[in-house]
């Protein structure tokens, strides 16, 4: 259906079609079938461009709402990648420090191996008390340094208590008591007397025997001198208190 605009114009353009359509000689109908099928094509021609003008504005405000969304990502692309760039920074300063780390607790492993092994050494060196004291520690030495699940915390602290025990051994003197042959099948009693680890004597209960400790690569060797049975019985009644503390001279071997 036409507006009134349409009618208008299209009674127009009748009233001025009429006289041409009979100079020509062209049938009335098809005049006025022609003119209707122009005017239905410049209806649909304006309703194109009115539909045309409405997309073309939603295509414009699409285009801009997609333009806005691209910004927006490219915003968050360009700070995810100077995330990414300060991740890979972190990543490889904590590689470098890593390496550090690594470097660090292999010189400190061949420490510990080193310190290990010397340990092992002077456990022969101690003096009997001390030595059978420390067993335990040095049990839990590792047999292979090198293939020992043990951290370096836990092999570190036998190293450390054996030290601090030596060295508490070290600062005082020590009296202990034991057995020793002397003749074939003759088992005494003695007392062993230790100043530190620098010096032993030894006197048996019934002051007939006496001698000192000779400390040698192989361990404490008890070399026998019964000239020093008066002076290591006075040092043993000196510690026990038995007797008034008073110089004792007696020999010392420094190897």
């Amino acid at each position: 259906m036409y507006n009134k605009k349409a009618r208008f114009g299209m009674s127009l353009v009748w009233a001025a079609c009429v006289p041409v359509t009979a100079s020509l000689g062209v049938p009335l109908e098809e005049a006025v079938s022609t003119l209707e099928e122009w005017v239905e094509t410049e209806r649909r021609i304006a309703e194109e461009e009115a539909r045309w003008e409405a997309d073309k504005n939603s295509m414009e405000s699409l285009i801009e709402i997609y333009e806005n969304e691209i910004g927006m990502l490219e915003g968050i692309i360009e700070s995810a990648e100077e995330d990414t760039s300060a991740a890979e920074a972190r990543r490889s300063e904590l590689m470098e420090k890593d390496r550090e780390v690594k470097a660090l607790e292999a010189e400190v492993e061949k420490s510990i191996m080193e310190a290990e092994q010397n340990i092992k050494n002077l456990e022969v060196l101690l003096p009997q008390p001390l030595r059978e004291e420390l067993t335990p520690l040095f049990n839990s030495l590792p047999e292979n340094p090198e293939e020992t699940t043990q951290s370096i915390g836990q092999r570190v602290q036998p190293i450390v208590a054996i030290l601090t025990q030596i060295q508490k051994f070290n600062q005082v003197v020590t009296v202990v008591e034991g057995f020793r042959e002397f003749e074939e099948g003759r088992t005494v009693q003695t007392e062993k007397i230790f100043f530190g680890i620098g010096a032993a004597y030894y006197v048996d209960q019934a002051n007939e025997h006496a001698g000192m400790g000779v400390l040698t690569e192989n361990g404490w060797e008890w070399r026998d001198d019964n000239s020093l049975i008066p002076a290591i019985r006075s040092f043993i009644d000196i510690y026990r208190g038995t007797e008034q503390a008073s110089f004792v001279e007696v020999p010392v071997i420094i190897n």
